[in-house]
């Protein structure tokens, strides 16, 4: 298993990233589906949603540096 890193933490979310999958554990599920669908239409690249399973969004890393 790759090392587990803290992204981001604060009160409403967390972002942890393990290798190339970022997992985002929100308690809200609003913001998780707002979160997806803004990424849907987005015009430039996003990440590609790998699983969502409650309260866990998990995300590809997006290619490039």
């Amino acid at each position: 298993m790759d090392e587990v890193e803290v992204v981001v933490a604060h009160s409403e979310r967390a972002t942890l990233r393990v290798g190339d999958v970022f997992l985002k554990v929100d308690a809200d599920q609003a913001r998780i589906d707002a979160e997806v669908e803004a990424m849907e239409l987005a015009p430039v690249p996003t990440p590609e949603v790998l699983w969502r399973q409650p309260p866990v969004l998990a995300v590809a890393a997006v290619p490039g540096t």
